[in-house]
């Protein structure tokens, strides 16, 4: 039964998956964490920091892991699979339409205004990670000591995670 949930579940996240990986993490955080209550909302964001460090679309990643977390590795390709059915079979017929109708004004006009729902979809999703990783006076220490470093210094990026990675570890053992 689980498998099957899984699979609407993400088959319904991959049917509103509109922008990209940040996107569709908001609507993975409402399944997955508010409405069936598989993870908490902190193992979510253990899954979405592994997720950005593996390569592959994050959306794609963190449904993977989710699925493997609730359902084992069937589960990681049940959901997997689920989540990007729908786009696939989306974007082969909007592709086939969008060539045979790109110059028509009323396309080109829906599809402007799509951008300003996809620009809410990823904002609401940075606000809900930002809300919750930063609840500690540590925890924004952390941040605020990464992000001075970033923008000061010519330090790779690899360096400033390992740095905020052990910082982290010293904070929060």
């Amino acid at each position: 039964m689980i498998y099957l949930k899984l699979f609407l579940v993400f088959l319904q996240v991959g049917a509103i998956s509109f922008g990209g990986g940040y996107s569709i993490l908001r609507a993975i955080i409402h399944h997955v964490v508010d409405v069936n209550k598989w993870l908490t909302l902190e193992q979510f964001n253990e899954i979405v920091a592994i997720s950005q460090s593996t390569p592959g679309p994050i959306g794609i990643n963190a449904a993977t892991f989710v699925g493997y977390k609730v359902g084992g590795i069937i589960g990681s390709v049940i959901a997997t699979l689920s989540v990007i059915l729908v786009p696939i079979l989306s974007s082969l017929t909007l592709y086939f339409f969008y060539m045979r109708h790109s110059d028509n004004k009323k396309v080109q006009t829906v599809i402007s205004k799509l951008k300003p729902v996809v620009l809410a979809m990823i904002a609401s999703a940075a606000f809900s990670f930002v809300k919750s990783s930063l609840g500690t006076p540590q925890a924004v220490t952390v941040n605020v000591v990464a992000f001075l470093i970033l923008l000061k210094t010519k330090l790779d990026i690899v360096t400033i995670l390992l740095i905020s990675g052990i910082l982290g570890y010293i904070f929060f053992r």
